[in-house]
């Protein structure tokens, strides 16, 4: 059994509630009360959303008839060692991320392993409340994807409000985004919508909490780093 040392947990994930961060035109959640307290004894709300909003997975079948659901997650792509790839000095706005940028990265830092979790630092967590967020943000090249693909990391993550570039999300629906179709077409789920990443080491022990949905391509997560 894999022991782990640590001396803090990190939150990696926003709120779930109206001021959640969503790629538009995802509606905003809506959480309602049906029950107070005050008139009922107890307190009980009901929440309206999709399953990509706020910090969240998407999985295969997002984009493959036979893809997984998140309910059939195979649960290791949910936890282990995690390794943070920052660019977030590197790239502006609008920036896709290639092939070569991650070949350059591991030359400067340290290997990509098979198994690992890998999360990317663009810092646009730090404009989530600027019209940028959802128009210029920073994303994967399919060639990018691809590099990632082949070291045989098990999940992918982000703090942008989408893996791809701008420049994948230009011709859907005719032309879907390609970093997209090469993760989860290897089976690999990602995750958007993370924030703090600045507090991470280089190297460090994550877990990946989606709720359990079924038929569902996407779910909001909790994600949270040992450091």
């Amino acid at each position: 059994m894999q022991k782990i040392s640590f001396d803090k947990i990190v939150d990696l994930s926003y709120n779930v509630d109206e001021n959640s961060p969503r790629e538009l035109p995802i509606d905003p959640v809506n959480i309602y009360h049906t029950a107070t307290i005050e008139k009922d004894g107890y307190f009980e709300s009901r929440v309206d959303l999709s399953g990509h909003c706020s910090t969240h997975i998407d999985v295969p079948c997002l984009m493959y008839k036979n893809g997984f659901t998140v309910a059939d997650i195979p649960i290791e792509k949910l936890f282990g060692r995690s390794v943070l790839i920052d660019l977030s000095e590197n790239k502006r706005p609008g920036d896709a991320i290639t092939a070569e940028d991650l070949q350059k990265w591991e030359q400067d830092n340290i290997e990509i392993k098979t198994d690992d979790i890998v999360f990317l630092r663009t810092g646009m967590d730090e404009r989530v409340d600027q019209d940028i967020f959802n128009r210029k943000w920073i994303g994967f090249s399919k060639d990018g994807a691809s590099f990632l693909t082949e070291k045989g990391i098990k999940t992918i993550g982000t703090d942008a409000c989408s893996i791809d570039s701008p420049a994948g999300h230009e011709l859907a629906p005719e032309v879907l985004p390609p970093a997209h179709l090469v993760f989860l077409g290897a089976g690999i789920p990602q995750i958007e919508d993370l924030r703090n990443l600045n507090q991470l080491p280089q190297i460090f022990f994550v877990t990946i909490a989606p709720l359990k949905l079924s038929r569902s391509s996407g779910a909001p997560t909790r994600v949270f780093a040992f450091v």
